[in-house]
């Protein structure tokens, strides 16, 4: 059994194409999985959280806000909404983010539908924020 595995990241703009890698964590619908080299067939959903990718002693933390990983024994394809590199997070504009969706929310004339979308974009821009930290560490 082979010690790495491929992994990409697709996005509607850009495919991130990682290498081979040692270890994914992942943040699926139903909590946190993660992948190792040799790891069953798998369909997972994603949701909005924190990839962790390791390869050669080396970890790099991406923000993500969901789709579906598509994951072989020698090959994983995670196919994503959006994905940001910690270091590349622009932590200004996801406060900004942060503060439009809660002054939405404080708006008493916000419909159902318009409220849920508040508090998802929300829950993206404290994720970017929580994983934008980590580029600090």
């Amino acid at each position: 059994m082979a010690n790495s595995f491929h992994l990409e990241i697709i996005t509607p703009t850009r495919v991130f194409d990682e290498g081979q890698v040692t270890y994914l964590r992942a943040p699926s619908t139903n909590g946190l999985f993660g992948v190792l080299p040799g790891h069953v067939d798998a369909m997972i959903a994603l949701d909005v959280g924190e990839i962790k990718i390791e390869r050669s002693g080396m970890v790099k933390y991406m923000a993500t806000s969901g789709g579906y990983a598509e994951i072989r024994a020698d090959h994983v394809q995670l196919l994503v909404e959006t994905a940001e590199a910690a270091e590349a997070i622009d932590v200004q504009r996801a406060q900004a983010a942060l503060e439009r969706a809660k002054q939405h929310l404080a708006d008493k004339t916000s419909e159902l539908e318009a409220e849920q979308q508040d508090l998802d974009a929300m829950e993206r821009a404290l994720n970017r924020m929580r994983i934008a930290e980590r580029s600090k560490s």
